[in-house]
Order: structure tokens, then C-alpha cells, then sequence
């Protein structure tokens, strides 16, 4: 018995020997850089990659399997262009807990991570063949042991991986999405975990930092987790998520963000769960809509979203944010207490929210919830409601809408289906103080046809108003919207800001007391006026017309527009490509047609193009300027075009030209063969050495006929050239002489008016007007529009009897003082009960020529 053992104990001492020795001579004559070629068919054979390996391979196989590998890289599918590469990787297996079907694998180190990760204009990633095909063609090289553990590790398998840690260092990351046109760089990645193993938690903590420049990128990333993974189950969590971002994130600058809680997703059951989840954000908003200081935070105890199952719940939500929009204060609020839908219930509590917009104008809109019934199928709120209003210092614009609220899971369509409001506004220049109008109808949207479609109905001023709109392509950046608005009228001036003339104007009071309270209002407008002209000119922002694709036709009976009534309104109107086009715009005005286009663009560009035919003057000048100033039957032409941030800027950029004619029509307040009989006179009293009264121009009871009016007004860059003026009648004809300037932005003028008397008389006037036949008389005006200067430049009037009063000293005799206070009459009343003063007697007043000066300007109707 002894022989026997002792022959089985040394035959295992030999066979161990032959092992050791065995194993030793593998060690040292195997290389594993013999199988790179290998490795790099066999990966492209089944990825349709390139594997390129060019540096060593290091292999141990006692007491671990160890593996450092340098300079690998992975290209793109069916590519040259590298996805994936490494700097240097190493880590180590041990022996002994294979044997017990447990990959144990050793501190891992990977440094220099560079990936190239791209999503396409289809939403596919350069990855996704390899999570598509990657378990798949594993399974098809390896025995089926292995493939079912690597197919499902830790799901129908006691396969484990457990990995010691993995540690990176100057990793990088390049993120290009071609749908959305997003560009970001994570770079000098820096990770470490604690133990890894399937099923169970570990600490994970990340640095990097985020770059790029499309848009601008350039941020600070911090994170800690305790994650916890199970890919065989589809089961992700991360708790206590401590998520720190800093910097600058496209129109978020110098922001701070945080994020806390717990997050977790089990993919097989489609559920995700949230607790105590804490998101702060504060920071500045740049671009286009910039707002400053901005402070938002959401907060929910607990979010549960169980897609398979079709329920919800929320319990404690709340989202808060506030901030500075220029002068305005941004205010928003947002609370569901609790919140449940599941298959079998809904039910809920109030759902309310409010936004505040505060600074000069004031936005103020609250929407509530209420009464949540139903099912997760198809749930209801008894009321959904909105209350909104706008404050325009003393003006109110309101809106007040209710109507149930339903949705249908399974047909993915709901409705407002009895919206019932109110929309008015209060304002103390109003006649009644306020007003406001009624609607109903109904809103429906349908995400199976893709379609919201909208059907409200009002009262409006008396008539009946309709509107209608569809809109489909809801799921894309730029949806699609056609709309009909029929009103039999409207009456703008409800809703328009009064004009600042008007809102400033007041009844006076008689007696001292309102004359002081006056004085005072005139000191407060003075400064508002000098604070309004240290103010910044109010911007243009159209940049809202981008991304819009809306047409419509508008239809509208009746329309005034402050004192202005159009009859038959018909326009189309279309916002596409960033730019409101009205390519057609036709209506009735004052006995006439107006027909006309209008465009206006995102980058603040305009254009207006309108044509008046056989409209009757006197009352469109009453109603646009109130005043009575001329009659007839008129025709205009007005082509202009402007691009500019700011009102200032579009009219130093005002180009274009304006045209009129008026037929057979009359200035108002100017008797011309009075007038001019009346400067007749007094020139032929100048030369016999005297000054006589000059009576008024002015009566609103004369009038001056003429046959023609023709004018044409050019602009450029602000700035007018009156190019042309004929004004024909039988006594006078008036004409453009130089300079003919207009400067809109100055809001000034600078003309010379050519007068001259007509060759042919009526009987009765050709004595008096003789000495002013073959004269060409020049009226100068010039100043601000609303107190310009006028002036008769008597010596560049070619006329013999006009010469020879300058010189026998007429410019001399005008200076004279006394002398013009004998000759002109006071304008101070006589005392009740004195003598009337006889009419030769001495008066003063202003001088002839400035008489003569104002007789010839009331031939414009001045």
C-alpha cells in the first residue's frame, strides 16, 4: 500500500513540475503582439471597423491576468475616421475566480480617452451598431456559456463581474448633432469609482470641462453619485446626485447650477422615479431676449412615471424662478401639491401658477386646475382658467377665460371644448371708463393627425367676429398655422395707447388756482420730457418672426383707426422665412379705394407701398390731423422703405417717395383775392411813404379754389427733397424753388415756396393786383414742423414797383419803430363806453413785411 502512494505522489510531483516548466517556457516564448493582425481581422470582420493597434501588448498570466495595451483606435463604421481611441489602458484579471464563474478584474486605468461621438440628421448615432449587433455577434464567437452570460450577465446567469476601480485621466469627448446643429467638447475628463459589481452600488465622481462653439460653450462640470447598475435588467439608479455646472452654456452666462436627489430607471418595466430632487439655476440670459439675475429653482419630493402602466405622481412640485428683463421684473410661480393618475383613478389638487412681468408696461397672468377626474386613459379638470391682464399706465388691456379641460391617452387628443371669457379694457379716456367684449368656442388638439385647431366667436363693437386656425406640423421646430378672421367691426382705438397729445391734453379750470396747478403740470411734463430724452430709444425686436410659418386672410367691415374709418378691409398676411409679409391689402376710404402691400422682417427691415384713388380729401385730413386744411378729390402714391433698431434709426434710414394729387379742390381759411388785394395795397401804400392795417389771412369761413395739386416728396436717408410742387388756381400759382429740404429724423423743414401771381385777372381784381403781375414771390420756411418760420424774401422778388420801393428805402422805412406803431392797429380792446379811435390813427403790431409774409403764407393754409 505504501508503494502505491508513494508512486501517486510522485507522478503529481513530476506532472507539476512539467507544468511549472511547461508554463514558464509559454511565458517566455509566447507574444501577443503575434496576434494583433488577428484581432483586427476578427474585429472588422464583424463590426466592419478598423481596429489599429500601434503600440505594444503586455500580457501576465500568474498570479492575474494583466493586459496593457497603447495606442488603439477604432474607427467609424464602413469608415477611415476614428471613432474611439486610447492612449494607454491597463488592468488585470485574477485566475482563481474564473474557475468559479466570476470575472474579477483588477484596478483599471485608462488614459487619454478620445471619442468622436455624432448623431446624424436622422436621430441615429455612430455608436448604434455596436449596441444594435455588438451581443449578437459576441454570442456567435463564443461558446454558449459564455455567449448567454454576455448576452444577460447577471439575468439567467451567475456570471458576475467585479471590477476594483476604474480611473481616468485626460479623457475627451467630441459631441456633433447634425439634426439639431448642437457642437460640445467634453474635455479633461477626469473619473474614479469605487467597486464595481453588477446589481450593487458605487461611488462615482467626474470633472470635465465643457467647450464649443455652436452654440458658445465654456463651463465647469463637477459630479458625484452613487450609481448603481444592472444592464442585463435594465435597471439604472444614482443616489444622493451632487451635480455642480458653472460658466457659460449658450445663452446661459455666468450661471451656477446644481443638481440634488435621488433618480432611478428600470428600463424593463418602463418606470422612472425621482425623490427629493432640488434643480437650482441662477444666471444671466444673453441674446435676443436677455434677462439679468435670473433665480429658478424646481423642487419635487417625489415624480413617479410608470409608462407601462400608465400612471403618475407627483407630490410637492414647485418651480420658482425671478430675474431682471431691462427695466422689468420677471416673476414666475408654478405649484402642484399632489398630484395621481393611474388606470383605475385620477384625482388631484389645485394646479396653480402665476407669472408677473413689472416695469413701465405690466404683464400679469394666473392659470389654475381644478377638479382632476377619470382615469390614466382619459382624464378631465372640471375647470381649467386664465386671467391675464397688461397695465399701460393708465390703461388696462384684460383677458378671462374657464373651460373644462380633457385629454384621451389612447387617441392622443383632448380639447377645450366650452372656453367662455371676457376680454376688455379700462381706461379712465375711454367715454364709458371701460369696455369690453365676450367669446366662446371651443380648441382641439390631435396628435394623430397632427393638427390644433381653434374655433372662437365674439361680439366685437356690435358685429359679429369669427375666428378660425389650424395648425399641423406640431412636432417640428416650425409648425405650420392658417387662420380667417371675419369681424363686421373694429374699433382700434379701444385698445390703442390715446396719443400722447391727447393722454396729456385735460379740461382747463377756471380762476387762478388751475392756471398755477397748470404751470405746475407744464414744469412736471418739461422734466418727464428732459428724462424721456436722457431714456434709451425703446428697441424694435422682431426676432420673434423666425421659426414662424403663419397665413391668414383678415375681413373686417368696418375699421378706425383713431379718427380714420376704412370700409371693406380685405388682407392677406404671412409670416415665413422671418418676415411679415401683407402681399395684398385693399379697403374703402372716404369715397375711394386704398390698396397697398407691407412687409417688415426679423433683422428689423420695412416696407409700405400704398396707393389712394379718388378718395375725398377734407375728410381724411379731418380725421388724421383734425383740422379742416384742404377739399377735393385726391389721389397718392407712397412707396417707403426703413430698416432700424429703433424708431430714431428707421427714420434716419427712411427712403423712398411719396406722391399726391388733388383735383378740382380748395384751401380752407384763405380767401387768396382778398388776401392778395389786401398786399397789393399795402405795397402801394409803402411806395407813397405810409403803412396801412393789414387785416388777417386767416378766417375758417374763406376758402381758395384751385384746379391742381401735385407733389412729390423724395427721401433718403431721412432726408426729404421736395421735388416737385404745382398748385394752380386763377390767382396764384405756387411752385418748388430751392432749398427743398425735410429732415424727418429732425423733425425740421427748410423751403422756399415759389408764389406768383396769375398773368390773366378776374374782373375786379386787376387794379389791385396790378403791381404784383410778373412777380415771383419767395416764402421761405424753415424750422421745427410744429413752429416753423416764415419769411418773404422781398429782394429776390423780380418786380419793378417792389424794386423801386427797396430803393427808396422800403427795408429802412420798415425799421422804423414809432413809425410802425402809428401806422398798424393795436391789438388791445377798446375800454367799455371810450370813443372809437379812428381808423387812420396810430397802431402798432408787427411790420408789413411780416404781415405780407403771413398773408402769402395763409395762401398754403397755414
Amino acid at each position: 500500500m505504501n508503494v502505491w502512494l508513494k508512486r501517486v505522489l510522485f507522478s503529481l510531483v513530476v506532472a507539476l513540475l512539467l507544468a511549472v516548466v511547461g508554463l514558464a517556457i509559454f511565458l517566455l516564448t509566447f507574444n501577443p503582439n503575434a496576434y494583433k493582425s488577428r484581432l483586427e481581422s476578427f474585429v472588422f470582420e464583424r463590426t466592419a471597423r478598423t481596429l489599429t493597434i500601434d503600440g505594444d501588448i503586455g500580457l501576465s498570466l500568474f498570479p492575474r491576468i494583466g493586459l496593457s495595451v497603447s495606442d488603439v483606435a477604432l474607427s467609424n463604421r464602413d469608415a477611415k475616421d476614428t471613432f474611439v481611441s486610447i492612449d494607454s489602458a491597463r488592468f488585470a484579471v485574477a485566475i482563481w475566480p474564473l474557475l468559479s464563474n466570476r470575472l474579477v478584474v483588477d484596478h483599471v486605468a485608462v488614459t487619454g480617452l478620445k471619442a468622436y461621438v455624432v448623431r446624424d440628421a436622422q436621430g441615429r448615432f455612430n455608436f448604434s451598431d455596436l449596441l444594435d449587433a455588438g451581443g449578437a455577434a459576441a454570442a456567435a464567437s463564443v461558446p454558449a456559456p459564455m455567449a448567454v452570460a454576455a448576452a444577460a450577465p447577471g439575468a439567467g446567469s451567475d456570471f458576475n463581474i467585479d471590477i476594483a476601480g476604474l480611473e481616468l485621466k485626460s479623457g475627451r469627448v467630441q459631441y456633433v448633432d447634425q439634426r439639431d446643429g448642437l457642437s460640445t467638447t467634453f474635455d479633461q475628463i477626469e473619473a474614479n469609482t469605487g467597486r464595481v459589481t453588477y446589481d450593487q452600488p458605487f461611488d462615482v465622481s467626474l470633472k470635465a470641462v465643457i467647450t464649443g462653439n455652436d452654440p458658445v460653450q465654456h463651463a465647469q462640470l463637477q459630479a458625484q453619485a452613487l450609481l448603481r447598475l444592472n444592464p442585463g435588467a435594465r435597471g439604472y439608479s444614482a443616489q444622493k446626485i451632487n451635480v455642480q455646472l458653472s460658466g457659460r452654456l449658450g445663452n446661459l452666462d455666468q450661471s451656477q447650477a446644481t443638481l440634488r436627489g435621488n433618480l432611478a430607471y428600470d428600463g424593463n418595466a418602463r418606470h422612472f422615479s425621482a425623490d427629493n430632487l432640488e434643480l437650482a439655476l441662477n444666471g444671466n440670459i444673453v441674446g435676443a431676449h436677455p434677462i439679468q439675475g435670473l433665480k429658478a429653482s424646481l423642487t419635487a419630493a417625489q415624480l413617479r412615471l410608470d409608462q407601462r402602466n400608465t400612471a403618475l405622481k407627483i407630490d410637492k412640485l414647485a418651480l420658482r424662478a425671478v430675474g431682471q428683463d431691462g427695466k422689468r421684473a420677471l416673476d414666475l410661480a408654478l405649484d402642484a401639491p399632489a398630484l395621481a393618475i393611474s388606470p383605475e383613478s385620477a384625482q388631484a389638487d389645485p394646479v396653480t401658477g402665476t407669472l408677473k412681468w413689472t416695469g413701465d408696461d405690466t404683464l400679469a397672468v394666473s392659470l389654475g386646475l381644478e377638479g382632476l377626474s377619470g382615469n390614466a386613459n382619459e382624464w378631465q379638470f372640471r375647470t381649467a382658467s386664465l386671467d391675464g391682464g397688461l397695465t399701460q399706465g393708465e390703461r388696462l388691456l384684460r383677458l378671462k377665460l374657464t373651460s373644462p379641460l380633457a385629454w384621451n391617452t389612447t387617441l392622443r387628443k383632448g380639447s377645450l371644448s366650452a372656453v367662455k371669457g371676457d376680454m376688455g379694457v379700462r381706461d379712465q379716456a375711454l367715454p364709458s371708463g371701460s369696455y369690453e367684449f365676450p367669446m366662446i368656442g371651443s380648441v382641439h388638439l390631435d396628435l394623430v393627425q397632427d393638427l390644433l385647431s381653434a374655433d372662437l366667436n365674439a361680439v366685437i363693437d356690435g358685429g359679429q367676429a369669427a375666428f378660425k386656425s389650424q395648425t399641423t406640423k406640431l412636432a417640428t421646430p416650425q409648425p405650420r398655422t392658417r387662420f380667417t378672421l371675419n369681424t363686421e367691426k373694429l374699433d382700434l382705438n379701444r385698445w390703442l395707447p390715446a396719443p400722447p397729445a391727447l393722454a396729456a391734453a385735460r379740461p382747463a379750470e377756471a380762476g387762478q388756482e388751475a392756471g398755477k396747478e397748470s404751470d405746475k403740470g407744464q414744469e412736471a411734463d418739461r422734466d418727464k420730457d428732459a428724462d424721456a430724452a436722457k431714456a434709451p430709444p425703446a428697441p424694435i425686436d422682431l426676432s420673434f418672426l423666425r421659426g414662424l410659418d403663419v397665413e391668414g386672410d383678415v375681413r373686417i367691415g368696418d375699421l378706425r383707426v383713431r379718427d380714420v374709418q376704412l370700409t371693406g378691409v380685405n388682407a392677406q398676411a404671412r409670416v415665413q422665412k422671418g418676415a411679415l409679409t401683407v402681399p395684398k391689402l385693399s379697403a374703402g376710404l372716404y369715397e375711394g379705394t386704398l390698396s397697398g402691400q407691407f412687409s417688415a422682417s426679423a433683422d428689423q427691415t420695412f416696407g409700405l407701398k400704398l396707393n389712394l384713388d379718388k378718395v375725398a380729401v377734407a375728410p381724411l385730413i379731418q380725421a388724421a390731423m383734425g383740422r379742416n386744411l384742404l377739399s377735393g378729390r385726391g389721389a397718392a402714391q407712397i412707396d417707403l422703405r426703413a430698416q432700424g433698431a429703433t424708431v430714431d434709426a428707421l427714420q434716419r434710414s427712411l427712403a423712398g417717395r411719396v406722391s399726391a394729387q388733388v383735383r378740382d379742390g380748395a384751401v380752407q381759411g384763405v380767401d387768396a383775392s382778398r388776401t392778395l388785394s389786401d398786399v397789393a395795397a399795402a405795397l402801394g401804400n409803402v411806395l407813397k411813404g405810409r403803412l396801412d392795417a393789414l387785416a388777417s389771412p386767416f378766417d375758417s369761413r374763406r376758402s381758395t379754389a384751385f384746379s391742381s395739386l401735385d407733389a412729390r416728396l423724395d427721401l433718403k436717408d431721412g432726408q426729404g427733397t421736395l421735388s416737385k410742387l404745382s398748385v394752380v388756381s386763377d390767382l396764384v400759382r405756387l411752385s418748388e424753388g430751392k432749398p427743398a429740404r425735410i429732415d424727418v429724423p429732425g423733425r425740421s423743414l427748410d423751403l422756399v415756396l415759389q408764389a406768383q401771381v396769375a398773368a390773366r385777372l378776374p374782373k375786379g381784381l386787376d387794379v389791385a393786383l396790378t403791381p404784383l403781375l410778373g412777380a415771383t414771390i419767395p416764402i421761405r420756411i424753415a424750422g421745427a414742423w410744429d413752429r416753423p418760420a416764415y419769411e418773404v424774401d422781398w429782394s429776390g422778388i423780380r418786380n419793378p414797383s417792389i424794386q423801386r420801393a427797396l430803393k427808396s428805402g422800403l427795408m429802412e422805412l420798415l425799421k422804423g419803430k414809432d413809425l410802425i406803431d402809428q401806422a398798424l392797429p393795436s391789438p388791445e380792446p377798446e375800454a367799455p363806453g371810450a370813443a372809437p379811435k379812428n381808423s387812420a390813427a396810430p397802431a402798432s403790431g408787427a411790420d408789413p413785411v411780416e404781415r405780407i409774409g403771413k398773408a402769402i403764407k395763409g395762401l398754403l393754409g397755414q
